[in-house]
Parts: structure tokens; C-alpha cells; sequence
């Protein structure tokens, strides 16, 4: 039987519906245990097809992270247009839970899987870059009220890495001293990111917490 052939519609479909279930797979499988059968099976299709649009499943991740990137960000244009914006505690207490909460996906994630969506980004011209990095940051942060006008985005997007690979690879640290890091990790995300006011109310928010 020769290949089934999409119209344009049908593609863009088929390929949104497979990038929505990336989430879903991830938190349950991890990358390392997430093999195209999977992905394929969850999706409803067949190996063929799934190579029709991702050469392997870190490519597949890789867009599917800036897919589901995009439409968090397409949620805060509608909820909060020019003029509106998030309270900093909101949106810091928001961020932080999602993080560091044992759903999230970064924790599903060794520095295996983090070397190869990587090497899977770079792959397609994605690659880890202060332009690319301060470009997201900023379609964040014109949602926050409070916020400074000089963030040092390279400095933050390395704080924000230290605590994600520090969950990764909780076996390498101290588990005695692991939530005293990252409230310091906390402090100084804060300390980088928020005016006097705002950042007062964040520290604490935080140490009460």
C-alpha cells in the first residue's frame, strides 16, 4: 500500500496534535524511556509517519518544548494585554511550583537527555545562545509588573539552569543543604530580576514560606 499523502491542513494538524502529547510522555516516561513506539502508539500512528516529520525523538522533543513554550506565551497575550500585568509574588510562586514541583518534566530529565536535546537544538539552528535566551526572557517579563530595566539575562538563565540540573543530579549534592540552595538560587533569581519594592515583598514571601 503506498503512503497515505497530507494535504497542508492535515499535516499541521497531525504534527500539532503529536507536539501536544510530548508533555504528557515526558512526564510519565522521561526522555530516556520515551521511544518513538511510544510516541507513535499515543498519537495513533505509524513509525513512517512519525519520521515524516522528526528525524528521532529528541528532535521531536526539541520542538515540542518551543511548541509548548509558544502557546504559554500566546496565554499571557490574552490575559494580560498591553497595560495589564502579573503581581511579581504571583507569577514567582507560579514559576517556582511548576519547577520544582515532582511533576515537572526537568526532573524527568538526566544530563543525558540534556546533552542530546542540546545537540538535537543545535541540529536545527536552535542553539543555546544570550540572543535567543534574552529574547524568551523578555516576552516574559513585559508580563510582570516590577521588573528592572538592566536584568542580566545570562546571569539569570544560568541561575535558572543551576536549579534545574541541581534536581537532575540531586545525587552529586548535599541532601541536607538542598533546599537551603535553592532559596539562596531563589534570592540572588530575585535579587537579578525585581525593583526594591517588589523584591522586599518576593524575599519575604519567601522566607516565610
Amino acid at each position: 500500500m503506498p503512503p497515505r499523502v497530507f494535504t497542508e491542513e492535515e499535516r499541521e494538524k497531525l504534527r500539532e496534535l503529536m507536539l501536544d502529547q510530548a508533555i504528557p510522555l515526558l512526564e510519565e516516561y522521561g526522555l530516556k524511556h520515551m521511544s518513538v513506539d511510544k510516541i507513535t502508539k499515543k498519537v495513533g500512528i505509524g513509525k513512517s509517519t512519525f519520521y515524516n516529520f522528526f528525524s528521532s525523538k529528541e528532535e521531536y522533543v526539541s520542538y515540542a518544548l518551543e511548541h509548548n513554550r509558544k502557546k504559554v506565551f500566546d496565554e499571557l497575550d490574552k490575559k494580560f494585554p498591553p497595560g495589564k500585568k502579573m503581581k511579581p509574588a504571583d507569577v514567582f510562586q507560579m514559576w517556582f511550583t511548576t519547577l520544582l514541583s515532582n511533576n515537572s518534566i526537568y526532573k524527568k530529565f538526566s544530563a543525558e537527555d540534556e546533552r542530546a536535546l542540546y545537540e538535537a537544538d543545535k541540529a536545527r539552528g536552535k542553539n543555546v545562545s544570550l540572543e535567543r535566551e534574552t529574547m524568551i526572557a523578555r516576552k516574559l517579563m513585559v508580563h510582570i509588573e516590577g521588573v528592572k530595566q538592566d536584568v542580566n539575562v545570562g546571569l539569570l538563565a544560568n541561575y535558572i539552569k543551576l536549579i534545574v540540573l541541581a534536581y537532575e543530579n540531586s545525587y552529586m549534592f548535599h541532601e541536607s543543604e538542598m533546599e537551603h540552595m535553592q532559596t539562596e538560587l531563589k534570592l540572588r533569581i530575585i535579587d537579578l530580576i525585581f525593583e526594591e519594592d517588589a523584591k522586599q515583598e518576593l524575599i519575604k514571601m519567601l522566607q516565610n514560606s
